[in-house]
């Protein structure tokens, strides 16, 4: 009876070992994810979108609309990269097993709330680009303005979800290990 028990236990520790293993492992490869897409954005935001507006740019609204413009992507730029912070901080707690902490539902509440900086921002862009009639010589910046704000909306509305539901389960736990 006694060997059954300690078989037991460590058939129990091996599939802890096992599972622990198995969240260190997620978290590393959500952490590469995390850093590719950082190196993409920053390739994207500060390399390519420059590059390619540039002709179309400062042919429609003249080099200080180009200019303008790539200001305004970077500065739409620090509320993703802070995001992708947060994102790597909420893989940590997924590395040391507290997914489902207070901490992580504040972080996504912080992502949701950065991303609303985003939606802000490029909406205050499609309002003055209408008014300064830029919808005249470049129609074709509509759709990736609105396209840039309806990303920024649904992360939005998603981190926030997920924020709630973090939360909720939180307390959940909380209640469980009180209970035992």
């Amino acid at each position: 009876d006694m060997e059954k028990k300690q078989d037991y236990h460590k058939t129990r520790m091996t599939g802890m070992e096992v599972m622990d293993m198995k969240q260190t492992e997620m978290s590393g490869y959500l952490k590469v994810i995390t850093a590719g897409v950082g190196v993409l954005l920053a390739v994207f935001l500060f390399w390519f979108l420059p590059l390619v507006l540039k002709e179309p740019l400062t042919e429609t609204a003249g080099e200080n609309g180009y200019r303008g413009t790539c200001g305004l992507i970077w500065v739409s730029a620090v509320p993703a990269f802070l995001c992708l912070i947060r994102f790597w901080e909420i893989c940590e707690s997924i590395r040391r097993d507290r997914s489902f902490s207070m901490e992580n539902a504040g972080r996504l509440k912080r992502m949701s709330q950065y991303m609303l900086a985003d939606a802000v921002i490029y909406t205050g862009f499609l309002v003055w680009f209408f008014l300064a009639g830029w919808y005249r010589k470049a129609a074709w910046l509509i759709f990736p303005v609105f396209l840039a704000v309806f990303i920024s909306v649904t992360l939005v509305v998603l981190c926030a979800a997920l924020s709630h539901l973090v939360q909720k389960a939180s307390e959940m736990q909380e209640e469980q290990e009180l209970t035992i």
